[in-house]
């Protein structure tokens, strides 16, 4: 009994003992258990920030997927390039607006840029994000830009005004270009007066500058100053830097001159030994259906077709079996010069039904680039064709009506050798006489629809354009019963205001139109 007695207080003992030390334990902790408990917090820290990139990966997932679900619901791009700006107001008369930053904003900045089915997944909201709401003391008259046009250009223009706004060597305001080439002028021609102001101090030189800056007109387009009695399409953009007024005759100098420069050469299909022209129409039918499936902008299909017209003049020997693959190349060439958001190359094998595979499409465009000396600067029609309809003053019927046209002239092998201008002012000289005319009449292809100021802007009058116009109308004619109906079935369609249904494409006056070119 005693042995058992002190075997109870021991273990008595020893439980009171492994108490206090738990006890001690909990409440000074020793260095070994700081050394677990620090490894303990840095895994639970490590899950913390596992499960915070977890949450913002599916967040970021839910945006994507969003943001690819608006893509699908976009609309095609609406074509507002041509159209006269008006300062304070959008291309539709509505005043302009801050686009917002929820999903509503995000679709409307989408439908106004390139888009397509599928998005790379990179694709973030973060543009959008950008734009922030005006405030009160920001500029009323301050240049309304379209929205082709990104923030980050309204920003630099904004800088860029306020720089200019700030006086220069004594000067009250700074003096625009044409001011100055006019002082010039003047010196040359008095030059007595030349020598009164270099005796004259310099506080009174100054005055007199100043004086004779107030005197002239701040700005002058191009236009206003070559030939009289023009209208100056132009004048109205003077506040917007982007539109450059003064500059815009001086760029489409330019154009003339590198297509006349990068010509398509008659019969350039000449030489081939395996590739007819029927074979090219039916490529450039499928490259138009390809660019239709991915809401693609209008200048990536004509740079596609601009792009295998100058491979095959170059290049004689190519095969039929890699007609297609050349096709689909310069369709993927177009995309990723043209578009915002491209389609990936997967997406071109896949139309191809596997056919060729993605090596073959970068050799391929190996290849083209070789061809066409790496040189994507030839001009189109729709370049063309807006500064046209901006100097008829059209409507959206007639825009669209020649875009539908340009098309149309795309696929035929006969106007490949034309000049992308003569296509673009003979698609609107016939849109003009269809809509602003009497279609039902037999006569009336005439001289009255194509304005001095058509002539003077597009450099083509109506005696040259009477013949290219002939040959457009007979496609548009015969397009209801062509073989190749990509282009008619798509312009049937209500984002192209069902253009090719109107009425006016089989009139009497088309009828007489092609008839008269039959005749010929």
């Amino acid at each position: 009994m005693v042995g058992t007695t002190l075997k109870l207080r021991g273990d008595e003992n020893a439980s009171e003992n492994f108490k206090q030390v738990q006890l001690k334990k909990l409440t000074v902790p020793s260095q070994e258990a700081t050394t677990k408990r620090a490894a303990l917090g840095d895994l639970q820290n490590r899950g913390v920030t596992r499960a915070i990139a977890a949450k913002d990966a599916a967040q970021k997932e839910s945006k994507d997927l969003k943001l690819t679900d608006a893509l699908r619901n976009a609309k095609a791009r609406v074509d507002t390039h041509w159209k006269k700006q008006v300062v304070g107001t959008t291309t539709n008369g509505n005043t302009a607006a801050p686009p917002k930053t929820n999903e509503a904003g995000v679709a409307a900045f989408l439908r106004s840029n390139s888009v397509r089915n599928r998005v790379p997944t990179k694709t973030t909201v973060e543009p959008v994000k950008v734009t922030a709401k005006p405030s009160s003391t920001e500029n009323v008259n301050e240049p309304t830009l379209k929205r082709e046009d990104s923030n980050l250009s309204k920003k630099s223009l904004t800088k860029l005004r306020a720089a200019l706004a700030k006086p220069m060597m004594g000067v009250s305001g700074i003096r625009p270009v044409a001011v100055v080439r006019k002082e010039a002028e003047i010196k040359k021609e008095v030059p007595e007066a030349k020598k009164e102001v270099t005796k004259m101090p310099l506080v009174k030189t100054s005055s007199l500058i100043t004086t004779t800056t107030s005197t002239l007109p701040t700005t002058m387009s191009l236009s206003s100053k070559r030939l009289a009695g023009i209208e100056d399409i132009d004048a109205n953009d003077k506040d917007n830097l982007v539109l450059v007024s003064e500059y815009v005759n001086d760029i489409y100098d330019y154009l003339y001159q590198v297509e006349q420069e990068q010509t398509i050469y008659k019969d350039h299909l000449a030489g081939q030994k395996e590739v007819s022209h029927n074979m090219r129409a039916v490529l450039i039918d499928w490259i138009n259906e390809v660019h239709l499936q991915f809401h693609l902008a209008a200048e990536t299909f004509q740079l596609a077709v601009a792009i295998i017209d100058r491979y095959l003049q170059v290049v004689k020997d190519t095969k039929r079996t890699f007609l297609q693959l050349v096709g689909v190349t310069a369709l993927f060439i177009a995309t990723k010069y043209e578009e915002l958001f491209p389609p990936a190359i997967g997406d071109f094998v896949f139309i191809t039904d596997d056919t060729y595979t993605a090596r073959q499409i970068r050799q391929m465009e190996l290849q083209i680039f070789k061809a066409i000396d790496c040189n994507l600067s030839r001009p189109l029609p729709i370049h063309f064709l807006r500064r046209y309809s901006k100097a008829a003053g059209a409507e959206d019927e007639h825009h669209a009506m020649s875009k539908y046209f340009i098309e149309l002239a795309s696929v035929d092998y006969t106007m490949a050798s034309y000049r992308p201008s003569e296509i673009a002012a003979a698609s609107l000289f016939l849109s003009l006489h269809l809509i602003n005319g009497n279609y039902r009449a037999g006569t009336g292809f005439n001289d009255r629809h194509w304005t001095p100021t058509l002539t003077f802007y597009s450099r083509y009058s109506a005696a040259h354009l009477r013949p290219i116009t002939r040959q457009i109308a007979k496609l548009a004619r015969n397009a209801p019963q062509a073989k190749l109906k990509a282009i008619y079935n798509k312009y049937q369609g209500s984002k192209f205001q069902k253009i090719a249904l109107r009425t006016e494409l089989s009139g009497a006056l088309m009828d007489s139109i092609v008839g008269q070119s039959l005749k010929k």
